[in-house]
């Protein structure tokens, strides 16, 4: 494997690990996208609403990033982020 392909993997790596631990800072995304979510996520879960759902994944609100992996999620990451410019 090229030095190249390793290390876009190794900074795909990191960005998805500063994503997934930016969840645990109280208040930092507004959602949180649960990528390949187990079909009894939500049983776990009963305070948490939808707000969005896809092949993959399901984004949650009210809920947060701890509460989510003890009902079996193995990524949180954040979703609903708002923009950065006004428009």
């Amino acid at each position: 494997m090229s030095t190249t392909i390793k290390a876009l993997a190794l900074a795909l790596c990191g960005w998805l690990a500063l994503l997934a631990l930016g969840m645990f800072i109280p208040g930092a995304a507004p959602a949180a996208m649960v990528i390949g979510p187990s079909h009894r996520l939500l049983d776990h879960l009963p305070q948490a609403r939808i707000v969005e759902t896809g092949q993959a994944t399901i984004t949650l609100s009210g809920v947060n990033a701890a509460q989510i992996y003890r009902a079996g999620a193995w990524l949180v990451l954040p979703a609903r982020l708002p923009l950065c410019v006004d428009r």
